[in-house]
């Protein structure tokens, strides 16, 4: 009888391919950041329609109001949406303010701090169609080979103060905003590095450049995303799961860029490089 060669499965690689799997697919999904096919800004005092979509935006008092017309398909949180509907923004910064259905297009209703009337929001409607030629011909997320030498002990301190990490946009009038939790703290190579970890939407995240930014990996950089639950014992970091920003597959999306003190002076070659969709 002939003997079969069985090959250990590597439970380090085994668990980062469980996570890239989930990756793709929540890109891929429906409405994930495959699918957006428009972004449609409404400023104080304007009055807009979307193409496609019934009904007009209005933007007052900061105050965004969407009147849906007369077609009847138009839902909110699942419901017939037969009235207009005021979204009316709480925070600075980034907030999502709701979700209205047509058809299988989803409308992502959010605000943002004007970049230079910082106690103004200006509010953008983004088109999500799940059948976006982006979505069509999706094939992979390009990512160097996951090699456990990228991750690193590290040690979280909290922040002790209330400090906002206020960050430009690749949409130059708006300004992304979140609470700083606190950093994470490593050495490499024998230096020191400490990174600002930031609440984003309940998520630890952490926005960073390095070296291989603009240049094998997305142009302004990526995003490396943290236990928010067990981040005060945390006791490493793993750039393996370094991720693409939104914007990178896809020009409807308004990703903070990483601040200079979350820059990393040396080449990070690992987690996702840049997608064949940022060079379109």
């Amino acid at each position: 009888m002939t003997e079969t060669t069985v090959i250990q499965a590597d439970p380090y690689v085994q668990q980062w391919n469980i996570w890239h799997t989930q990756r793709v697919e929540e890109l891929t999904a429906p409405h994930g950041y495959l699918a957006p096919a428009s972004i449609n800004w409404v400023a104080n005092g304007e009055t807009k329609t979307i193409d496609g979509v019934p009904g007009t935006w209005s933007a007052e008092n900061d105050t965004l109001i969407y009147t849906p017309g007369q077609d009847g398909r138009v839902t909110n949180a699942g419901e017939p949406l037969d009235e207009p509907i005021a979204f009316t923004p709480t925070a600075f910064g980034e907030q999502a303010l709701g979700y209205v259905e047509y058809g299988d297009l989803r409308l992502e209703i959010n605000s943002q701090t004007d970049a230079i009337k910082r106690n103004t929001h200006r509010f953008w409607i983004r088109v999500k169609d799940p059948n976006t030629d982006r979505r069509r011909d999706f094939t992979a997320i390009p990512h160097y080979p996951v090699d456990p030498k990228w991750r690193f002990a590290a040690t979280f301190r909290r922040a002790t103060e209330d400090e906002q990490d206020i960050h430009d946009s690749v949409v130059t009038t708006v300004l992304q905003s979140y609470p700083v939790v606190g950093f994470v703290e490593f050495d490499h190579n024998g230096e020191h590095y400490s990174l600002v970890v930031s609440n984003v939407f309940g998520h630890a995240s952490i926005f960073f450049s390095d070296e291989t930014t603009g240049k094998e990996t997305y142009g302004i950089g990526r995003v490396l995303q943290l236990d928010a639950l067990g981040i005060d014992s945390l006791d490493s970091i793993d750039f393996n799961y370094a991720y693409n920003y939104p914007c990178a597959f896809s020009p409807y999306c308004t990703c903070p860029i990483p601040s200079k003190r979350n820059h990393l002076p040396f080449a990070v070659t690992a987690g996702e490089r840049t997608p064949l969709e940022a060079q379109y």
